[in-house]
């Protein structure tokens, strides 16, 4: 009988360790945790990601309208049309998806392109100079799926400045594409399009 109650407080004993155990390491996996922002569900990783898709997607419904505003005033030496680049920057601006700092620097790199690459440039003998591609895709040829469908990852999220990259694959190749974000009104928008 004493081996019989012995070995029932052994195993009672045995039996409350490992149950004491099991809620122990519970509590410590619930303690720890788990996301650290880097989750699909992240909610700035999803709003950036809805930003750059959202951007691509209005693009090619108003890729005509924008191609129509023509900024650059014909002759030599080819000069900004000043009146039609704050045309063609506020429809930018009023997709939604675009930042001042985008404008600010585009404008930027417009004007510099005009103070030196294009004074000895005749808009009518071909592409200027800086304009001979695509500065929303960085390409002179791409395919808009990519842009629109690409898996997009971030770093800087809790911020109000992040770094997104959009990768995948474009015409049967890997493709990568960075992009800087600013966070405005609680909004995220692109601040840049980083074009090597």
């Amino acid at each position: 009988m004493k081996y019989a109650i012995l070995l029932f407080c052994t195993a009672f004993s045995l039996f409350s360790c490992s149950n004491n155990q099991s809620a122990g390491s519970d509590q410590t996996s619930e303690a720890v945790p788990t996301d650290t922002g880097g989750s699909q569900d992240d909610p700035d990783l999803v709003a950036i990601d809805a930003c750059i898709h959202g951007f691509y997607q209005w693009n090619e419904t108003n890729m005509e309208a924008l191609a129509n505003i023509n900024y650059v005033k014909v002759g030599k030496p080819a000069t900004l049309d000043i009146p039609k680049l704050t045309a063609y920057f506020t429809q930018l601006k009023e997709s939604g998806f675009i930042s001042q700092a985008y404008i600010d620097s585009e404008t930027a790199y417009l004007k510099n392109l005009e103070a030196t690459a294009w004074k000895a440039e005749d808009v009518g003998e071909g592409p200027l100079t800086g304009l001979d591609y695509d500065r929303f895709t960085c390409s002179q040829d791409y395919d808009l799926t990519f842009w629109k469908t690409a898996p997009v990852s971030a770093e800087g999220l809790g911020t109000d400045k992040a770094i997104a990259t959009l990768a995948g694959m474009e015409g049967g190749s890997p493709r990568e594409q960075k992009f800087e974000l600013v966070k405005e009104n609680g909004k995220w928008l692109i601040a840049k399009i980083l074009c090597e």
